[in-house]
């Protein structure tokens, strides 16, 4: 891969295919020719239904089998980790290691979450991810500015009885008594595309333009406006319940009813409320690259259609 001109960056994308990366690919070709010269999805199956749909946008496949080898981040500028939880963890250190040994100059591990640094988080998700994005630091500092992006909830999953929203049977359950008017933090898939696309040219630009740990937050919410929000749309009445919070509520966890509780817990607390704490005017400021995608227009637009 040659590398890129003084202004146009190149930027790799793995994990392209799934449920994030095609809107990160998307945000990125959409900076062309301008910002971007070349965006490269790293692929295990460049042939598969999504794969050939970027392709067709305008993004070049490299197809990977497993970690990747010397040379594949030559001359690339950003390199973006949207590989899911199942990707073993040493094969996603191999990225940073090989991002600092091309000159990569800006990674984003896998983060778009919850932000793990407040509240108690002791599930092996979570510390997997401290761990990997602490070893991507101390690889080449100076050199590969790594930046860790929380998003609160995505819009696209959050309205599912895994995190107590189930539209099926009208009902918002709120973990913890006079729980449910917290806010939580909730962003589309689109939305965080676009941040990250934003901040890749920034930090690029300017490393200390762009703190280590990004909040951004399409819109906050609680259960009550929630239940409002999609009655209205659907025409239907959501009743909203609080659930009493039972037993030890710290205990470490390594299976997703563990990782539900433990989000459930942090939404009741507020501790993904980022209404007042968030970087949303660096990224977008004024919402002049892009309006942020409410919940309000996620309802009337898929909610009101299922």
């Amino acid at each position: 891969m040659s590398g890129s001109s003084s202004s146009k960056l190149n930027v790799a994308v793995i994990g392209a295919t799934g449920n994030l990366g095609p809107s990160i690919v998307k945000a990125f070709l959409n900076l062309r020719p301008e910002a971007i010269s070349r965006v490269i999805v790293l692929t295990r199956n460049p042939k598969s239904e999504n794969a050939k749909a970027l392709e067709m946008l305008g993004a070049e496949m490299v197809q990977i089998n497993g970690p990747i080898y010397a040379g594949t981040l030559k001359g690339v500028d950003v390199l973006v980790n949207s590989l899911g939880t199942g990707v073993p963890m040493d094969e996603k250190d191999t990225l940073f290691k090989e991002a600092a040994a091309s000159g990569v100059k800006v990674y984003f591990p896998s983060e778009y979450g919850v932000d793990h640094r407040y509240g108690p988080q002791n599930h092996v998700w979570f510390n997997e991810k401290e761990r990997h994005s602490s070893a991507a630091r101390n690889e080449a500092p100076g050199q590969l500015k790594v930046i860790k992006l929380y998003i609160g909830m995505f819009t696209e999953i959050i309205f599912s009885p895994f995190f107590g929203l189930d539209n099926k049977s009208g009902v918002y359950t709120s973990l913890g008594l006079g729980t449910s008017d917290k806010k939580v933090a909730i962003t589309s898939t689109a939305d965080i595309g676009a941040a990250i696309a934003r901040l890749s040219t920034l930090a690029v630009a300017d490393p200390q333009s762009v703190p280590d740990d990004v909040r951004i937050s399409g819109d906050n919410k609680s259960w009550n406006e929630l239940a409002d929000i999609v009655g209205r749309a659907t025409g239907k009445t959501i009743k909203v319940v609080e659930e009493p919070v039972e037993g030890a509520d710290d205990k470490d966890g390594e299976d997703l009813p563990a990782l539900a509780r433990l989000l459930r817990l942090n939404f009741a607390r507020g501790a993904v409320d980022f209404s007042k704490d968030n970087d949303n005017e660096l990224v977008n400021p004024g919402q002049k690259y892009w309006t942020w995608k409410t919940t309000e227009v996620y309802a009337r637009d898929v909610l009101a259609k299922q």
